[in-house]
């Protein structure tokens, strides 16, 4: 059940809350909306999304006349009318994140496509026509996804798999020596497994492997470069399961093998320690 009504708001909503979720458009005037404790202020191409048993009040603006959209649909309607591309999308809202649409991200275009579409489906008829419902719907969700692009989702959604990305990356980094696996990480961030390895290349450029092979191969120069300890036991202690596999990926990161990466270290530090005494017996 889809639901719309255009109505002139003359005195205040008190506070309240139903089974249906309710999204409001201001078409005219301003208002004041309270959601969880909250006052969010609209003015005409502004909205909100209140999901069901939310409480929230509407407070009218008495220095002009406030026009307002009601669209509101009953939990079940709403979920039919998701689909792999807006699943997403959907799921958030009905969760009650991006309640209102965010001011400063707001933009001219958005708000007069918000305000273009609210009116056409104002004007649309009351009928049972299936023509008219399936209009209607789709209607329904230009609105819903104008209204997260003004609330800031995506801006939103990179900075939360930035931070997702960091993190899977610190667990690399302080787990490499296990047998690490692209679903243990993936766990360890709570993204699917698709999902996060896309994210991951985004961010860092590598695949999962490729990104761990290259911090286990970090951490053997690290070694090499600061103890004597034998090169098969910096193998397995970094993660790699046998020789001839770090040999390939130590190589191919650092140009030279791991043994030839240890005396290069040694004898630069030979020169170094050389031209230090030098220096000394000048002085």
């Amino acid at each position: 059940m889809l639901w719309t009504s255009s109505v002139v708001l003359h005195h205040d909503i008190e506070q309240h809350h139903h089974n249906l979720h309710e999204f409001v458009v201001c078409l005219q005037g301003s208002v004041n909306i309270r959601i969880n404790d909250e006052v969010h202020h609209f003015s005409a191409g502004h909205s909100a999304f209140i999901p069901a048993k939310c409480p929230h009040t509407i407070a009218v603006d008495k220095q002009g006349q406030t026009k307002l959209l009601f669209v509101c649909i009953d939990p079940p309607s709403f979920d039919t009318l998701s689909n792999p591309t807006n699943r997403l999308f959907l799921n958030t809202l009905s969760e009650g994140e991006f309640l209102i649409n965010n001011h400063l991200l707001n933009t001219d275009d958005n708000t007069q496509e918000m305000q273009k579409i609210a009116n056409e489906i104002e004007k649309l008829p009351d009928s049972s026509s299936l023509l008219h419902a399936s209009l209607k719907e789709n209607l329904y969700l230009r609105l819903l996804l104008i209204h997260m692009s003004s609330a800031g989702y995506e801006q939103k959604t990179r900075a939360q798999s930035s931070q997702r990305m960091t993190k899977a990356q610190n667990w690399i980094h302080d787990n490499h020596a296990l047998d690490i696996t692209l679903e243990m990480v993936a766990n360890e961030v709570n993204i699917s497994r698709s999902h996060f390895a896309r994210q991951f290349r985004l961010h860092t450029g590598f695949s999962v492997i490729e990104y761990l092979l290259k911090v286990r191969c970090d951490a053997v120069a690290k070694l090499l470069a600061s103890s004597d300890t034998d090169i098969t036991a910096v193998a397995f202690a970094t993660g790699f399961s046998n020789l001839s596999h770090l040999y390939r990926h130590f190589k191919r990161r650092y140009g030279i093998t791991p043994g030839a990466f240890r005396q290069m270290i040694k004898n630069q530090g030979t020169a170094l320690t050389a031209q230090s005494n030098e220096e000394i017996r000048k002085v």
